[in-house]
C-alpha cells in the first residue's frame, strides 16, 4: 500500500483541580508504554506544578517516556490566552502572553526535565494568532488542535509552525450516542493524511469537565477551593480504557495506518531550499492563475513576496525564514494603475518587511495593495519597464479551510463575556499569506 495514514495519540492533560484525574494520566501513559507507542501529553503548566505538589512522581516518571507539550500556562484560568491577547497592539499582546507562557514552559521543563517542547495545543477555542507566533519564536515547531485544517487533514504551515488538526476523541468514541463502531471510525480515518486521536484523561474518571464547573465565564472559586466533578462508575471507567486498548489494537493490525509521533515527523522533514531568481517564471505562471501558495517548492505567498523584495534589493538568493501576514485588511487598487519599474525598485528599498507586511505601499504617485505590489515586483524582475496593475483580490482563498473561515472566539467556550474578539479571529485569517502545504510531510 503506497499511502498510509499517519496516526498519533494526544492527551489534553489539564485538570489541576482533582487529584483523581492524575490516576487516569498514569493509566493512559502506561497503556501506551505497554504497546510501544510514544504519546503526546499536552500538559498545562499549573498541572505540572500540581503533580509535584501532590507527590505524584509515579505520574511524572510515566510521562517522561512520552512527548511533553504545552497546553498553556493556566488553560481556563482567567485571563486565558485569548483574553490576554485580544489587543490592537501586537507587541503588547505578545509580551503579555510571553510572560505567562514562558512561566508555564518553565514548569514543564522543571518537572519533566525537558529542555524543549515539540508542540503546543490550545485549550478549547483559545486559538490565538499571537500565541502561534510566540510558540514558533520559542522554538516549538508543531501546533496541534488547529482550525487550519482541510478535508484530508494535511500537514500545513501557518504562522511559522506546522499545524495538524485533532480528529476524534476517545471519550466521544467510548460514551457518545448513538454508539459508533470502531471499524467505521477507522474507515473514516483512513481517508485522511494525518489523524490525531485525542482524549482528556480527566474524562476517564469524571462525568463533566473540571473547568466547566470552576472556570465557566469567570474564576468561580479561589485557588485550591475547587468544586469536584461527579465521578464515573467503575464500569464506565473500565469501558473507557477498554475502548482505548481496542482502538490501539485495531490500528496496529490495520495496514492502512502508520502510528507515528512528532519527533519522527520532525526528524524526517527535509530542510527548505534557497529560492533563486530562476524560480521567477514558475512563480509568475502560478500567480497568473491564482494568488495562492506554491506547491513545489513549498512557498507561501509571503515567501514569494519576501523573495521578490530580496531579489530587487540585489540578493542572488533568498533563504525562506519566518513569515508574517497582516494586522489590518489590505488595501487594493480599484482601477488599472500603471507604475514605473524604477518606482517599484524605490518602494522596495523603503518598505519594512521585518515582521508583519505592509497593507498599503506607495509606488510613485500611486498606492498599491500588497498583492498588487507582488505582481508588480515580479513584472519588474522579469524585465518590464512599466507595470500595469489590475484590480485583484489581495488575500489568498481560505475556502478549503472552513473552520478558519467561520472561526470566532467571542461568546464561545469558557471565555469571559468581556472578551470582545476585536482582533483575534479576523487577524488569524489575515495571516493566510503564511499558509503553505508542508511539502516534505505530505503523506505519500
Amino acid at each position: 500500500m503506497s499511502h498510509k495514514t499517519k496516526l498519533m495519540f494526544f492527551f489534553d492533560t489539564e485538570d489541576f483541580t482533582a487529584p483523581k484525574s492524575a490516576d487516569a494520566i498514569l493509566e493512559l501513559a502506561t497503556i501506551l508504554t505497554q504497546n510501544g507507542i510514544r504519546g503526546h501529553f499536552a500538559v498545562v503548566g499549573l498541572l505540572a506544578r500540581q503533580l509535584a505538589a501532590w507527590g505524584r512522581f509515579d505520574v511524572i516518571e510515566a510521562l517522561k517516556k512520552h512527548e511533553i507539550g504545552s497546553h498553556t500556562y493556566g488553560h481556563s484560568l482567567h485571563p486565558d490566552i485569548c483574553e490576554q491577547t485580544d489587543c490592537k497592539d501586537f507587541d503588547t499582546a505578545y509580551l503579555t502572553a510571553a510572560k505567562s507562557e514562558c512561566e508555564g514552559l518553565g514548569m514543564l521543563h522543571a518537572v519533566f526535565d525537558r529542555d524543549r517542547c515539540l508542540f503546543a495545543v490550545p485549550p478549547g477555542d483559545s486559538k490565538s494568532y499571537v500565541a502561534m507566533y510566540l510558540y514558533a519564536d520559542l522554538g516549538i515547531p508543531f501546533y496541534c488542535d488547529t482550525v487550519i485544517v482541510d478535508e484530508k487533514c494535511s500537514a500545513i504551515n501557518y504562522c511559522n509552525a506546522r499545524h495538524i488538526a485533532y480528529t476524534d476523541a476517545v471519550e466521544s468514541i467510548a460514551f457518545g450516542q448513538p454508539r459508533r463502531e470502531l471499524p467505521d471510525i477507522l474507515d473514516g480515518f483512513a481517508k485522511k493524511d494525518y489523524v490525531i486521536v485525542y482524549t482528556h484523561p480527566n474524562m476517564a474518571e469524571h462525568l463533566q469537565f473540571w473547568d466547566g464547573v470552576n472556570y465557566m465565564r469567570e474564576n468561580k472559586h479561589a485557588w485550591g477551593e475547587w468544586e469536584m466533578c461527579p465521578r464515573r462508575t467503575a464500569e464506565e471507567t473500565a469501558r473507557y480504557y477498554a475502548t482505548f486498548r481496542s482502538l490501539i489494537r485495531m490500528v496496529k493490525s490495520d495496514d492502512r495506518f502508520e502510528i507515528t509521533d512528532l519527533r519522527t515527523l520532525e526528524e524526517n522533514e527535509r530542510p527548505r531550499k534557497d529560492v533563486t531568481p530562476a524560480l521567477l517564471p514558475v512563480m509568475r505562471e502560478a500567480l497568473s492563475r491564482e494568488l495562492a501558495p506554491l506547491d513545489t517548492p513549498s512557498l507561501s505567498v509571503a515567501d514569494m513576496f519576501l523573495a521578490c523584495v530580496s531579489f530587487l534589493r540585489g540578493a542572488d538568493r533568498y533563504t525562506p525564514e519566518k513569515v508574517y501576514g497582516f494586522l489590518e485588511p489590505p488595501y487594493a487598487v480599484t482601477e488599472d494603475v500603471t507604475v514605473r519599474a524604477e518606482d517599484v525598485r524605490t518602494a522596495v528599498r523603503e518598505i519594512d518587511v521585518t515582521r508583519f507586511l505592509p497593507v498599503r505601499i506607495r509606488v510613485g504617485a500611486h498606492d498599491l495593495g500588497p498583492a498588487d505590489f507582488l505582481y508588480a515586483m515580479i513584472d519588474t524582475l522579469t524585465g518590464a519597464q512599466n507595470v500595469t496593475v489590475t484590480p485583484r483580490v489581495q488575500m489568498n482563498s481560505i475556502a478549503a479551510f472552513p473552520k478558519l473561515e467561520r472561526f470566532t472566539v467571542r461568546g464561545t467556550w469558557v471565555h469571559t463575556p468581556t472578551l470582545r474578539d476585536d482582533y483575534l479571529s479576523d487577524r488569524l485569517r489575515l495571516q493566510a499569506w503564511t499558509l503553505r502545504y508542508s511539502e516534505s510531510m505530505t503523506a505519500q
